[in-house]
């Protein structure tokens, strides 16, 4: 029997996070509504840094743990497979959990609104019943 054993000329560590180098700038433009507050939604623009191979969903947590925790939206798995993130993204249907953010053309605004069709409760969040 034989045993693994590490090459001395292999990295022992992977990098933990992105650098500030592998960081870009991008603007996310998103539909905005509460009921409570105003009878008609709007858009809301929030530009900050983030690593482009991180997902639409990253940065929507991103928003909301950085820079607006009034952002709503639903996220439960986020490996795909539940659907909870359903959301236009640059006017199509996709999982924020799985659209790249490199893949969205990060020069532009990448906007994002509820799906269309179903009654929206507020923000991000619509009515699935």
């Amino acid at each position: 029997m034989s045993t693994a054993t590490l090459d001395k000329h292999e990295p022992q560590d992977a990098p933990a996070s992105a650098t500030a180098a592998d960081l870009i700038t991008v603007t996310f433009r998103i539909r905005r509504f509460n009921p409570e507050v105003a009878a008609d939604a709007s858009w809301e623009d929030f530009r900050f840094e983030i690593d482009p191979k991180e997902r639409v969903l990253d940065a929507l947590h991103k928003i909301k743990w950085e820079l607006d925790g009034t952002l709503t939206f639903r996220r439960s798995c986020a490996h795909g497979i539940c659907g909870s993130d359903a959301m236009r993204i640059n006017g199509r249907n996709r999982l924020a959990c799985k659209t790249l953010i490199k893949d969205m053309n990060p020069e532009k605004p990448i906007t994002v609104e509820p799906i269309k069709g179903l009654a929206v409760l507020k923000d991000l969040v619509v009515d699935m019943e």
